[in-house]
């Protein structure tokens, strides 16, 4: 999605891959002049954010052919697993303090252990998680329909800094989401 408005406005841009836990310092070392992130209340204390990019959050994942649970509250007592790095092992010991959180490497494995059944759910990322589910066990995840945490997503910079950059970003997607190209790609990575 972002190469693409970046197409639309003359925009070059490279993608710099770095760990979750480095995305603040990479723009702060120089590494990249911005970072994709959830527009959160702390983030938007010292970043400003293009138009959002994509909506995503939490989502739980569980065997099949179990349906998706309502919420977090509907696993206490249940074994919940979430990689260590992302940020839903905070948001599950703070709101759901009786479930019991267990925290894994990744979403590979924290997927291993609800299929093998050492895990009642895994919480990961709606969107990469249903991916690599229905990449790796297509028949043995429940892929979940809604999200029990949503946020949304944009491009960030340093508050004051990089504005240009954030209205030309702001414009191709506009752009991208009028003639349906931001939908088209969506599906396509995705799905309906």
């Amino acid at each position: 999605m972002l190469r693409a408005a970046s197409v639309r406005v003359g925009l070059e841009v490279e993608f710099v891959a770095v760990p979750l836990e480095q995305m603040e310092l990479a723009l702060k070392d120089g590494r990249a002049d911005a970072f994709f992130s959830p527009m959160t209340p702390e983030r938007l204390k010292s970043y400003d954010f293009s138009a959002p990019v994509v909506t995503t959050g939490g989502a739980l994942f569980v065997r099949t052919p179990s349906p998706t649970p309502e919420n977090l509250l509907a696993l206490s007592g249940k074994v919940v697993v979430t990689p260590r790095a992302g940020p839903l092992a905070d948001l599950i010991s703070r709101s759901a303090p009786a479930v019991k959180l267990s925290v894994t490497k990744d979403y590979q494995e924290s997927l291993a252990r609800v299929v093998a059944g050492s895990a009642d759910a895994a919480a990961l990322n709606y969107q990469a998680g249903a991916i690599i589910a229905a990449r790796l066990y297509r028949s043995e995840i429940t892929i979940p329909q809604v999200m029990f945490q949503e946020t949304v997503n944009a491009v960030a910079v340093p508050k004051g800094q990089q504005s240009e950059l954030l209205v030309r970003i702001s414009r191709g997607l506009a752009s991208i989401r009028a003639d349906n190209t931001w939908a088209d790609i969506n599906r396509r990575w995705i799905g309906p």
